[in-house]
């Protein structure tokens, strides 16, 4: 009786056993066919989803953002194994040496030249080195394809600078802005605003008797600026001001006017980075030395910047229309998990 006891218990612990090995083998199997999934194949090339969700995972993607875009990163490979074949058929390729000396450039800049460093990062990437190089080689390549694309600058026309100028009224505008010269008097020692604001009076009386603003300025308050004559030094547009009150005084004056004393809350940068008012105060007197009004640039001011717009836009669209014309050349087949 007791043997027969012990017997059943055994093989309910061993059958256990055995289907917890089979659950985990069956896990690592899925597992496996999911990583090792075709997801697309170019001629006798294929791609597998562990390829493209290791170039995700290097981007430290979500799951979510896997799935949403997925179908880019394979439409990218799919590209460079096209500029690949399409470079192998000019008879054209690249020496080991350059792909070598290109793989130490990078050993350097990224790495500082830390071999060890440089292996631990490749292998917590899932990446071997001749793998790395393999990357190397197809990166040279497509940018290579793709650069034989380009179009010359002396290719845009001046009339398609000047359409793109008139259609695109909103891309070239300017901002209003101006450039300030300033006498603040800060809290040293926790004086009451009324205090700040009577020694702000106090030294608009010397400049209403004739003292200039900027002899008042560097002999007066604790400005950042005082050893520049209260001179901010560049033009500033309203997003540029952090602080309401100076905004709003700053651009309500005209060039040359100086403002009556007023009051600003001091801002400080917080633990978390934030910029938010310290609790402190400050009395300004401003005066505007220079403004400039919002408007648009000239043309002549822009064209330079229209010419490299649309021969990248002409370069985009040739590169496009390569590729395009690969894919119809070739055998492409693409199939992405749900």
């Amino acid at each position: 009786m007791g043997i027969w006891k012990t017997k059943p218990s055994l093989s309910v612990l061993g059958l256990a056993i055995i289907a917890n090995i089979l659950q985990t083998e069956f896990a690592r199997a899925g597992e496996l066919i999911e990583v090792n999934r075709i997801v697309a194949k170019v001629n006798d090339r294929i791609v597998t989803w562990g390829e493209i969700a290791k170039a995700m995972d290097r981007l430290n993607f979500s799951e979510s953002e896997k799935k949403r875009r997925a179908s880019e990163f394979v439409d990218g490979k799919i590209d460079r194994l096209l500029s690949i074949v399409a470079f192998a058929e000019k008879g054209m390729a690249i020496p080991d040496s350059y792909i070598e000396q290109e793989y130490n450039k990078r050993l350097i800049q990224e790495f500082n030249g830390d071999r060890k460093l440089f292996r631990n990062v490749l292998k917590s990437n899932g990446q071997s080195q001749l793998e790395y190089r393999d990357e190397i080689r197809e990166e040279i390549i497509y940018g290579h394809m793709l650069a034989t694309r380009r179009r010359l600058k002396e290719e845009i026309s001046p009339d398609k600078v000047e359409a793109y100028y008139k259609d695109n009224p909103s891309l070239f505008l300017t901002e209003e802005k101006v450039r300030i010269r300033e006498i603040a008097f800060s809290q040293i020692a926790d004086e009451p605003p009324s205090v700040l604001m009577q020694q702000a009076r106090k030294t608009m009386a010397s400049l209403a008797s004739g003292d200039s603003f900027e002899k008042l300025a560097s002999q007066n308050g604790q400005s950042p600026y005082r050893d520049k004559a209260g001179d901010w030094g560049v033009l500033v547009s309203k997003r540029e001001i952090r602080s309401e009150e100076l905004r709003k005084e700053a651009f309500s004056l005209s060039k040359g006017e100086v403002s009556q004393p007023f009051l600003v809350s001091v801002l400080e940068r917080k633990q978390d980075g934030s910029i938010g008012k310290s609790g402190k105060s400050a009395a300004y007197i401003i005066k505007v030395d220079e403004k400039i009004p919002s408007g648009r640039k000239s043309l002549d001011a822009v064209r330079n910047e229209i010419e490299k717009i649309l021969t990248t836009e002409i370069e985009k669209a040739s590169q496009q229309r390569w590729l395009a014309k690969l894919k119809k050349d070739a055998y492409v087949e693409i199939n992405l998990p749900n």
